[in-house]
């Protein structure tokens, strides 16, 4: 009789460490990767527009938002041609389309693309979710 009990508490036992073994596996493929934000610095400072007597300039902080570690590593690694990309972009850019109502939001998509295709180029896969600009500030 005691054989018997002691075989029905291992058996409880077994079933039950398995099933919490399952239950965690669940839990952790159902937690989504959590979001990792990079800060771009120092600030991208560079002059845009037409070259005219008087210059124009640009300071932008970015942020770069990625679902892993994995988009972060990649933009340390490859920074240098992300922040090429960036300020390629910001010193191209004129009057009129840092003014227009959405022409901070076109210039950060934009940057956004660009950066993206670098990491597809250099890693295969575009590795962020967004490019943010933490502050934005035109001196004319």
């Amino acid at each position: 009789m005691i054989k018997f009990v002691v075989h029905v508490i291992a058996v409880i036992f077994t079933t039950l460490c398995l099933s919490s073994v399952s239950w965690s596996e669940e839990d952790e493929a159902a937690a989504a990767p959590k979001v990792q934000y990079f800060d771009l610095e120092p600030p991208f400072v560079t002059n845009f527009g037409q070259s005219t007597s008087k210059l124009k300039y640009i300071k932008a902080s970015v942020a770069i938002r990625a679902s892993g570690m994995a988009g972060v590593t990649a933009v340390q690694e490859h920074e240098p041609a992300v922040r090429h990309e960036i300020v390629m972009l910001l010193s191209s850019l004129t009057e009129e389309s840092i003014s227009s109502g959405g022409g901070q939001e076109a210039i950060r998509q934009d940057a956004l693309s660009r950066v993206q295709a670098v990491l597809e180029e250099k890693t295969g896969a575009s590795q962020i979710d967004d490019l943010l600009f933490t502050s934005f500030v035109v001196q004319r």
